[in-house]
């Protein structure tokens, strides 16, 4: 029961609760009575079908009315206290009408009273009809704040979020900044949308900049280390259509303007490529979460996006991407989590995508050089494709991929208090889980599997690995633990350890 509101006599207590997976508004008789005994809440009559909240006078026939006159009134229900005036139940039952005004009729009240009539007279034309005004969009604050975060290509990184809405939430205005020594070496972007209508608009304009050591190739014939600096700056617009409430279209287009500039070879020439990329994609969601992950329902994702090459057709690429996750839950708070991904990127500069590792990994390792950038492309567009544990960042890269994963998810320690240091735990899940997954750039040269010295089959570009975690909050923070072989039809390697943070898939 929520939302309890009482007659001033007491003989009636209206309140909201869940009926059929629904808030519903129900009305209770005699509260107080100790010999209530009520199995089944009866419906009211907008439940019933018997009442218009548009034309409330005319739902019911005067025998009705009559009969029904102490019932309560959806339409005159209101949170806070409450007097139904149809009926006098006691004498204790007193209505002040005095800075009331119904229909067109106006009540007199005397100079010293009209400052508590909340404006009503004021609200009233020459007619005695309440005047219309235009409403006008003024933005406040909903909520500013500063948040620190660390990612795992690039290192700690921190911005401020300040976001603006009118009363109605018809308008939104977001603006991020994340300022660093001057505007060149800074994040920072202003987006406004539009959500009155069914569809929902947005444009966005944006500057990211980002910091890469990366390992070049020397014509003397050694590697040398080299500072990037990648900047990523232009505007986007967008458009939500939902067809309901669990299915939706996305559609979007941006022009996106990137650099690569060496900051330890000043005389390296900066790289400047300028995309402009089309997107459509559809979306189903209707998954219920446990504590720490989705625990219950399905939801999928396809997108097809790509450069029209307009500026360059050298740069020219299209992606189609889908993503299916199914989760399947049993013994209240265990759940089978299952998931199937794939990509595909064509074109003259095609997308790439690397597997192996998993999401907001701390202690990262890379199985190539640091961070697996080659172009001012691949700043933009380098797509990370996790979970795939047992391996490193960037054990494979593509330009197509597929990914599965299973997971089996239950309570682990559901609450433990432990001796000598007072620490609590609770709620702390465990996980056993198997990744398997390959990316490659030919079709015709994929081998998943191929044979040792000895003749023995192994996986070749095919990537298994399994092992079991654990997820706990820590600190805010919802903190992932891992240990996991990589599996090659011979045997396991040996375990690698993961600390990671934020929710699975």
């Amino acid at each position: 029961m929520y939302q309890l509101s009482v007659s001033n006599d007491g003989k009636k207590l209206a309140f909201s609760s869940l009926y059929k997976s629904s808030f519903n508004i129900f009305l209770l008789n005699n509260p107080f009575d100790s010999e209530l005994d009520i199995k089944e809440l009866p419906l009211t009559k907008y439940r019933q079908g018997k009442l218009n909240l548009e034309s409330p006078s005319s739902n019911l026939s005067e025998g009705d009315a009559a009969k029904d006159s102490s019932d309560f009134n959806p339409s005159n229900f209101f949170t806070g206290s409450f007097a139904d005036t149809t009926k006098k139940y006691g004498d204790s039952v007193t209505v002040d009408f005095g800075n009331y005004v119904f229909g067109t009729e106006q009540v007199a009240v005397s100079d010293e009273e009209e400052t508590d009539t909340l404006g009503a007279i004021d609200n009233l034309d020459g007619s005695g009809n309440f005047k219309v005004n235009k409403y006008r969009i003024n933005f406040a604050p909903d909520l500013v704040y500063a948040n620190a975060g660390y990612s795992t290509l690039y290192g700690l990184v921190g911005t401020t979020v300040i976001s603006f809405s009118d009363v109605l939430g018809n308008h939104r205005l977001i603006g991020v900044t994340g300022l660093q020594i001057d505007l060149k070496n800074s994040d920072y972007g202003l987006a406004y949308y539009y959500l009155a209508k069914r569809i929902n608009w947005g444009i966005e304009g944006f500057h990211t900049a980002r910091f890469v050591r990366l390992l070049r190739y020397d014509p003397r014939g050694f590697y040398t280390s080299n500072l990037f600096r990648y900047r990523n700056f232009g505007f986007s617009g967008s458009a939500s259509f939902p067809l309901n409430r669990f299915y939706r279209f996305d559609f979007g287009a941006s022009v996106l303007n990137v650099s690569g500039e060496n900051l330890d070879n000043i005389l390296e020439p900066t790289e400047n490529v300028t995309f402009t990329v089309p997107q459509v994609s559809f979306v189903h969601d209707n998954v219920l979460w446990g504590y720490t992950a989705p625990i219950q329902g399905t939801r999928y994702r396809f997108d097809v996006f790509g450069n029209l090459g307009i500026v360059d057709p050298n740069q020219s690429f299209y992606s189609i991407m889908g993503d299916l996750r199914t989760y399947l839950r049993f013994f209240y708070d265990h759940s089978l989590a299952l998931r199937l991904s794939g990509g595909y990127s064509g074109g003259e500069n095609p997308q790439r995508f690397f597997i192996g590792g998993t999401e907001n990994w701390i202690n990262r390792t890379f199985a190539t050089t640091e961070v697996p950038i080659e172009s001012a492309s691949d700043f933009a567009f380098l797509t990370a494709v996790l979970p795939l544990r047992g391996y490193d960042y960037s054990e494979r890269i593509g330009t197509r991929y597929l990914l599965a994963n299973m997971e089996l998810r239950f309570p682990l320690i559901r609450y433990l208090l432990t001796g000598g240091l007072p620490l609590l735990f609770s709620n702390i899940i465990g996980v056993a889980f198997v990744d398997a997954g390959a990316a490659w750039y030919d079709n015709s040269k994929i081998s998943l599997f191929t044979r040792n010295d000895a003749g023995n089959v192994i996986t070749d570009d095919l990537l298994v690995g399994t092992g079991v975690g654990a997820r706990v909050y820590f600190l805010y923070f919802l903190l992932r633990f891992d240990v996991a072989w990589a599996y090659n039809v011979e045997g396991f390697s040996s375990p690698k350890f993961y600390f990671s943070l934020g929710a699975d898939f």
